[in-house]
């Protein structure tokens, strides 16, 4: 996986090459690594994965509340004829977002993809919950972010008989920059 050794070789270098500035930067726009997973009751051991790359975008209203869009394009991972790409909204309560230092942040949203396949297109959405936490320089943040989704379209479509999916995760490392 080159993408992520790409990110932790930039995050070596950033402290070198950022000014420090303390004013609030409201908008952030990056780019990032995405992964969806599922579980069902019966075969936790073994998950289904989609892994992909993610743009995002936010707007922080100060430091405490922000929202944040994410699209995401799924299309490797444990379904070798599926890709998928859709995209979220949350709303995040924390601290740190707008301003530089450390943040966290905690929130819900709603989510829409589309996963395609060798059956066709099916339509998910539904209801998320999501955090996360990371570190604002002066032009540059980096977020790592978890969410846990409603499973109610994904067990419909992809539930085995006497195993429904209990457990949809999304995990994201994003690199912004900070405006």
């Amino acid at each position: 996986m080159v993408f992520p050794r790409t990110i932790l070789c930039l995050l070596l270098f950033l402290p070198l090459t950022i000014k420090a500035d303390n004013q609030s930067r409201n908008f952030n726009f990056g780019i990032g690594y995405y992964s969806l997973q599922l579980y069902d009751e019966e075969w936790s051991y073994n998950s289904n994965r989609l892994n992909g790359v993610a743009l995002s975008g936010l707007y922080a209203i100060n430091d405490a509340f922000s929202v944040r869009g994410n699209y995401y394009d799924l299309n490797s991972g444990d379904f070798a004829d599926t890709d998928a790409s859709g995209y979220e909204i949350l709303a995040y309560y924390g601290r740190g977002m707008a301003t530089q230092g450390g943040k966290w942040y905690l929130g819900a949203g709603a989510f829409s993809e589309k996963w395609r396949d060798s059956l066709g297109e099916h339509k998910f959405n539904g209801l998320q919950l999501g955090g996360g936490f990371g570190y604002n320089w002066d032009r540059i943040a980096l977020d790592l972010m978890l969410g846990l989704r409603d499973t109610g379209d994904y067990d419909q479509y992809l539930g085995r008989p006497g195993a429904e999916i209990n457990t949809a995760g999304v995990l994201s490392i994003l690199l912004s920059a900070r405006f």
